[in-house]
């Protein structure tokens, strides 16, 4: 794992334009398992209530830094934009194709949970193979229990998994 080598760097207003070019290339690979998933008139897939992550302490957007580039983004969700009972959900995870299987979004991960203990909640599309094994396995790699649902995101299933740490 490369927890040395990865860093997370709080996004600011700055470098808005970046994560939102970034948006665009994740909402693009997920438009694979959500029909609902359109371009805009430019040509671009828009994140629906960005803007929040500049506006509420309780939204925290990130880059994930890898050897001094921008590898991918994590979006980090506490407070009012939680369920009940739920102290943090990371809302959304993206590695760039080039960066994965190098283990940068574990060490990513494991950097938050390091941080921020509490209970977790983690929501992926069941179709997205990619996704459900990558967080199956992070779990198992952390010695991590959690429960596991299913639920319905919009008009998608969707794999719940709750866990503490």
């Amino acid at each position: 794992m490369n927890l040395n080598e990865t860093k997370l760097e709080r996004i600011t207003v700055d470098s808005k334009a970046k994560l939102e070019n970034l948006m665009s290339i994740y909402l693009h690979d997920l438009s694979e398992f959500a029909a609902d998933l359109k371009i805009n008139e430019e040509g671009r897939f828009e994140y629906d209530g960005l803007e929040l992550y500049f506006k509420s302490e309780d939204l925290t957007p990130y880059f994930i830094i890898y050897q001094g580039e921008v590898a991918g983004f994590v979006l980090f969700n506490k407070g009012k934009y939680v369920p009940k009972d739920i102290d943090y959900v990371i809302h959304e995870l993206f590695i760039l194709k080039g960066f994965r299987k190098k283990g940068i979004g574990i060490a990513a991960i494991r950097i938050l949970l390091d941080q921020c203990k509490g209970k977790y909640r983690i929501v992926q599309i069941s179709t997205n193979k990619i996704a459900v094994n990558f967080w199956i396995k992070f779990y198992e790699n952390q010695g991590i229990k959690y429960i596991e649902s299913k639920e319905k995101l919009d008009d998608l299933d969707g794999n719940v998994q709750i866990f503490n740490v």
